[in-house]
């Protein structure tokens, strides 16, 4: 058996900081939990945390394409999708199941990250 897992961070790399953390701290409602100037960690929830890192001090750089997506699961995306218009973004409404057991909203940060939440509508899928 493997030792547990108690959570996860992705990081993030931006031309704009302040401007990506302004947008997980107000706008998704994250908890800043760490700041080292160059860096910040938002936790999430339940273990997760993201982490947003300034491209032009970090060990990498952000690149125009980015192909990643932080998907995270939530009790109720159209709360959430009301939420996110609320802060002004620009949204379609959230994906019916067609093949899955969830209801999905998929959205992009200020740098052109993909964001996805995640409604499960049996438990975790069964």
């Amino acid at each position: 058996m493997n030792p547990p897992i108690t959570g996860s961070i992705i990081f993030f790399y931006y031309d704009d900081l302040k401007r990506a953390a302004d947008f997980y701290q107000n706008t998704l409602g994250f908890q800043l939990v760490n700041d080292v100037d160059f860096a910040k960690v938002y936790h999430a929830g339940a273990g997760t945390h993201v982490g947003l890192v300034d491209g032009h001090r970090g060990s990498m750089k952000p690149t125009k394409d980015k192909p990643v997506m932080l998907s995270l699961f939530v009790d109720d995306v159209d709360k959430w999708h009301k939420h996110l218009l609320s802060k002004g973004l620009k949204l379609d409404p959230p994906v019916e199941p067609t093949y899955n057991k969830m209801r999905v909203l998929i959205f992009k940060d200020t740098e052109g990250y993909t964001l996805e939440l995640l409604q499960w509508l049996t438990p975790y899928g069964k």
